[in-house]
């Protein structure tokens, strides 16, 4: 662990990410915990060598936690983002990338926060609100 005085902070127990995940104070055994338990997943140091984490890839966060808390033996140091039940929606990356057989290639991609543009609008949602707002207007005129 990092003898850097911010490691002291709170900052540690902030995943950088958004994704299922689970993380843990970097001391101790905690990186070969990280490197056997993470499966897909490659862990990742960060808060200048403070924390590790890695995203729950091809297990749920509930059994990444059971196993970083039963081989570390230390409760008190991990924390999980994300439900129980919940696994990483990223595709795995790094040297844990898993190959593609038929085509030869690895995936490689990197998490991102998508939005869907130009939803359409159901006619049956457009009837809706046009049947409360004729309501509302007779309900003022009368």
């Amino acid at each position: 662990m990092s003898s850097n005085s911010s490691c002291a902070t709170s900052k540690v127990y902030e995943i950088p990410t958004l994704d299922a995940s689970c993380g843990a104070l970097l001391k101790g055994n905690m990186s070969e915990v990280m490197d056997t338990c993470c499966k897909q997943a490659t862990p990742t140091k960060y808060q200048d060598d403070c924390g590790i984490y890695c995203l729950a890839q091809g297990q749920d966060v509930n059994h990444l936690q059971k196993c970083l808390t039963s081989k570390s033996g230390n409760y008190r140091d991990v924390f999980c983002r994300g439900n129980l039940n919940a696994t990483a929606t990223a595709k795995p990356t790094g040297a844990r990338a898993t190959s593609d057989s038929t085509t030869g290639t690895s995936a490689t991609s990197s998490p991102t926060n998508a939005a869907i543009i130009n939803q359409p609008i159901s006619k049956a949602g457009l009837g809706l609100i046009a049947m409360v707002f004729c309501s509302a207007l007779m309900g003022v005129v009368a």
